[in-house]
């Protein structure tokens, strides 16, 4: 949908709509109506299927908190913001309970009201598009942290708070840098054990010799050094979550001790007779392939079994490209709060650079440079001299940079594999996942079609379901 096609309908003062933050959405391309009073806005509501609306609190005419009220019933698939000139606590409490989806005080900086629009108009197509979504779970931009809009993150949101309630162990796949910590979090959050520590640790990080006495703790004299009996970290989680990042590099004798301990809920200083009890719920991160980790026998095969009762996993940047426009904003919003400068936004060819980078580094490569840009820039936007020069050096395309590395047959077969993707893409698209017409067109049966989308990771019921959008089965 063109930013002109956009219905938006903004609830404030004439001086307000004439010279306040109203301005600032014409000159970013957004269409919107007006209304001057609550009593106006409400009839509008009724004849024209708004989008999103932004509503001032209070002033002489205008009663936002009462449209929240009386929209609803009205439009309920309308997404509503309040902006208040004089906000309090109280008003912000009893919008956010009747729906609105932001409380804001007035000015709104320009970054921010971007986002707030971007957020609640996605919010808005997604609800008219997926119906059976409960009306009072719209799918969410932010979710404890993490920054989305995409299917991929919305599947992960919902595998989240599937899991959270649950006691199973949970493993976290996905490359480095794209918040599988964050959602070690948010699960604990969102459990049981919520009240209990959330005891993280990095496998990767602890020498071989200290990783044993750091997880079981020890009793005094039980090597040197040991000068007093200390707690291991498994304690310090007992009834919480204990959070193993880069699990592949915990050494395989302890893999086997620790799933004893698993077991059996109990535990033994090193040192010590007496055994402790301790329950905790795992969860765990790798960046690895597990599967191939199990075949040069650094990850034990029970191990892996116990560690994966319930998989998430989280998609590299690259392949949720639309969910960029809103991590930027994000990112670009929370690092100006710190900040005195006043940069309004990006270059347009800087936009056009960070959709086409295959982000190696994922959401961390992301957040980085936006910091670094925010430091280096000069003007009110910033542009391609902010970035550091290896995003316009070449790894601008998804596995560009790894062509070189590969032989000639890898490397075309690399990129037949990207050519069909995009292909399948298209056709699932153009045709909402109808595999009896894709497989006419791409003149193949719909047993070799099948097969092809199953080795993309690619699932047509997704299309029917939600009309065109992408999505990957394994995310």
């Amino acid at each position: 949908m063109k930013k002109s096609e956009v219905k938006i309908l903004i609830v404030d003062s004439p001086e307000a709509l004439k010279n306040g933050y109203a301005r600032n959405l014409q000159s970013c391309g957004y269409a919107f109506d007006t209304a001057i009073s609550t009593d106006e806005a409400l009839r509008k509501i009724q004849g024209t299927d708004y989008s999103l609306v932004l509503t001032e609190l209070r002033n002489k005419n205008i009663d936002g908190l009462h449209f929240l009220q009386r929209s609803k019933s009205i439009a309920p698939y309308m997404q509503t913001a309040v902006l208040a000139s004089q906000p309090d606590i109280e008003s912000a409490v009893k919008a956010i309970k009747l729906g609105a989806i932001e409380f804001l005080e007035k000015p709104v900086a320009d970054i921010k009201l971007r986002w707030l629009v971007n957020c609640g108009l996605c919010i808005s197509r997604r609800a008219l598009a997926a119906p059976y979504i409960a009306k009072n779970q719209p799918p969410q931009m932010q979710f404890d942290g993490l920054v989305g809009q995409s299917d991929a993150m919305q599947r992960v949101y919902d595998m989240i708070q599937n899991v959270a309630e649950s006691e199973a162990n949970v493993l976290i796949t996905g490359e480095s840098g794209t918040g599988k910590e964050l959602v070690a979090r948010s699960v604990h959050a969102r459990s049981q054990r919520s009240e209990k520590s959330f005891v993280p640790i990095n496998c990767s990080a602890l020498p071989e010799n200290l990783f044993e006495a750091e997880l079981f703790g020890y009793e005094k004299g039980a090597f040197t050094g040991a000068n007093q009996r200390k707690l291991g970290l498994l304690e310090f989680a007992h009834n919480g979550s204990f959070f193993l990042d880069e699990v592949v590099e915990m050494p395989v004798n302890l893999q086997a001790k620790l799933l004893r301990v698993l077991q059996d809920k109990k535990l033994r200083h090193l040192g010590g007779n007496e055994l402790i009890p301790v329950d905790v719920r795992l969860i765990s991160a790798s960046n690895r392939d597990l599967q191939a980790a199990m075949d040069e026998g650094i990850l034990r095969q029970d191990f892996y079994f116990r560690l994966n009762v319930v998989n998430i996993h989280l998609p590299p940047l690259r392949e949720r490209p639309e969910d960029i426009p809103l991590l930027v904003d994000h990112f670009l919003y929370r690092f100006l709060k710190s900040s005195a400068k006043t940069i309004t936004g990006f270059d347009d060819e800087v936009v056009s650079l960070f959709e086409c980078y295959a982000w190696p580094g994922n959401v961390r490569e992301l957040e980085n440079i936006i910091e670094r840009a925010i430091t280096l820039a000069r003007g009110s936007k910033i542009t391609l001299n902010d970035l550091p020069p290896h995003l316009m050096s070449g790894n601008t395309q998804q596995g560009q940079s790894t062509f070189g590395k590969l032989s000639l047959v890898e490397a075309k077969q690399k990129a037949i594999d990207e050519v069909e993707r995009k292909y399948l893409l298209a056709l699932l698209s153009q045709h909402n996942g109808n595999v009896t017409k894709i497989a006419e067109e791409a003149g193949m049966t719909r047993r070799n079609l099948h097969r092809l989308l199953n080795r993309h990771r690619l699932d047509a019921n997704a299309w029917r379901m939600s009309e065109g959008k992408k999505h990957d089965r394994l995310g």
